[in-house]
C-alpha cells in the first residue's frame, strides 16, 4: 500500500533563501569531529552536496510530537494536524539523510509510541520496506505510567539504505552457560553452536558453500558461516562435533568453550545499558550544572548501537539532533576501546531552554560538553561552524 504524506510549505524550499544561508560546507568528510550549529534542514541541504553517500551511520534523537510547536524553522501551512505537521517535518530530513548515507550504511531513529506506527510508514516510504533492519527498544527504568499500564521502553527504528549491502549485525558475549563436554574435551565444558546453512538454505554459488568429512566419512556439503580455511583450522583445533564416535553422523556443529567470546545476533531488546536517570547525573557531573537538560540518552546505548552495526573502525557517524552531545561521547567511548578513529558530525539548532540556562542555548550544552569530552578523551578539540542568515 502506498501512503502520501501531507507535504505543506516550507522557508527553506525555496533554493534561493538555502544559498543565501552563510556555511562553509566541508567539500569532504572533515578531519576533525565537527559541531554544525543552525537549523538542520538547510544543513542537510548543504551537505547533500558534499557528503553525499559519505556517511556509515546516523542516529538521531528527533523532537516527539507532543502537540507543541516546533522551534525549528519549518513554516507550515495554517491548519490544526500535528501529525501531518511532524510527518512533513520529519519526511524533508529522512529523505535528505538517506542521499547521505553510503550504500552500506544504516539510520537509527529513536522515537517513542506517539508517533511510532505512523514513522515506520514514513520510513517504509522513504527508505523502502525491504530495507528495514529493526526495532531495537531500550529498556530506560521504571518506566512511563498512565491509568492503565507501565510503558518501560523507548523505541529505535533502524534501516538501511541497501540492506543486501548491510553488513550483518553482531554483539560479543563472553559465555558462562556450557554444562556438559560430551567428548572428554580436556579443554573442559562446551556448548554447539551453528556452524552453517540447511542444505535447502544453501546457496551453491557462495564462496562459503563447500564440502567436509566427518570421521566416519559422511560428507556434508553445505554453505558454511565461515570460509574454507577457518574451517580447516577448526577442524584441526578439534572444533567441531560430528555426532559422537563410531557414527559421527549429527550435522556438525562448533564447539564453544565457557569464558570465550562469542559473537551472536543482537537482540532488539536492549536491557543491559545505563538509564534516563544515569545518564541525566552523568551530564550534570560532567558540566558541573543540575537540570540542564531533560532525558538525554545513555553514552553506553548509543556506542551500543553503532558497535552492533561491526561497520569499519573509521566510520563516518552523523547526529543532526544532536541535544546534550550523547553520540559524540559514544563515538569517542568506542575509539578508546578499539583504537578506532571514527569521526563525527554532530548538527544542533541554537534553541532556547530554560531561562537559568547559564549555557544559553541547546547548541551551547552540546558544544560545551563536546570540548568536556575532548579533553578528558585526549583529542584536539573538535572544530565548530556556525550557520548564520546572509
Amino acid at each position: 500500500m502506498t501512503f502520501t504524506w501531507t507535504d505543506f510549505p516550507e522557508k527553506w524550499d525555496d533554493e534561493k533563501a538555502v544559498s543565501s544561508l552563510s556555511l562553509k560546507v566541508p567539500d569532504q568528510v572533515p578531519e576533525n569531529h565537527l559541531l554544525i550549529q543552525g537549523d538542520n534542514y538547510p544543513v542537510l541541504q548543504k551537505l547533500s552536496g558534499t557528503l553525499a553517500e559519505k556517511i556509515d551511520i546516523i542516529y538521531i534523537d528527533p523532537p516527539y510530537n507532543t502537540g507543541n510547536a516546533f522551534t525549528y524553522n519549518d513554516s507550515f501551512a495554517s491548519r490544526n494536524d500535528n501529525h501531518s505537521a511532524w510527518l512533513s517535518f520529519m519526511s524533508r530530513r529522512l529523505g535528505l539523510a538517506k542521499n547521505l548515507l553510503c550504500k552500506s550504511g544504516c539510520i537509527f531513529i529513536a522515537i517513542d509510541q506517539s508517533e511510532l506506527y505512523v514513522l515506520k510508514l514514513l520510513c517504509d516510504q522513504i527508505f523502502g520496506e525491504e530495507n528495514f533492519v529493526n526495532d531495537f527498544m531500550w529498556l530506560h527504568g521504571k518506566g512511563k505510567k498512565d491509568t492503565w499500564s507501565r510503558t518501560l521502553q523507548e523505541h529505535t527504528l533502524c534501516y538501511a539504505k541497501d540492506k543486501s549491502s548491510l553488513k550483518p549485525f553482531t554483539e560479543t558475549q563472553i559465555t558462562t552457560w556450557a554444562k556438559r563436554n560430551m567428548d572428554d574435551d580436556p579443554r573442559g565444558n562446551w556448548f554447539n553452536g551453528s556452524i552453517s546453512f540447511s542444505e535447502k538454505r544453501s546457496n551453491p554459488s557462495h564462496k562459503n558453500y563447500f564440502t567436509i568429512t566427518s570421521p566416519s566419512g559422511i560428507k556434508w556439503t553445505r554453505q558454511w558461516l565461515c570460509s574454507k580455511e577457518e574451517m580447516d583450522e577448526l577442524l584441526k583445533d578439534n572444533r567441531i562435533y560430528f555426532g559422537r564416535a563410531p557414527d559421527y553422523n549429527k550435522v556438525p556443529r562448533v564447539k564453544i568453550f565457557n569464558d570465550e567470546n562469542k559473537e551472536i545476533i543482537p537482540k532488539n531488546i536492549i536491557d543491559k545499558v545505563s538509564s534516563t536517570r544515569h545518564a541525566k547525573e552523568h551530564l550534570e557531573n560532567l558540566l558541573g550544572i543540575k537540570n540542564i537538560f531533560d532525558n538525554p540518552k545513555p553514552v553506553d546505548l548509543i556506542s551500543h548501537l553503532i558497535e552492533i552495526t561491526q561497520m569499519k573502525d573509521d566510520a563516518v557517524i552523523m547526529d543532526f539532533f544532536a541535544g546534550s552531545g550523547t553520540t559524540f561521547e559514544a563515538v569517542l567511548e568506542l575509539n578508546k576501546k578499539d583504537g578506532g578513529k571514527r569521526k563525527c558530525i554532530l548538527v544542533q539548532k541554537a534553541e532556547k531552554t530554560r531561562t537559568d540556562n547559564p549555557l544559553g542555548t541547546i547548541a551551547d550544552i552540546t558544544w560545551e560538553r563536546m570540548k568536556k569530552n575532548a579533553a578528558d578523551y585526549k583529542i584536539p578539540e573538535p572544530e565548530k561552524i556556525v550557520l548564520s542568515e546572509e
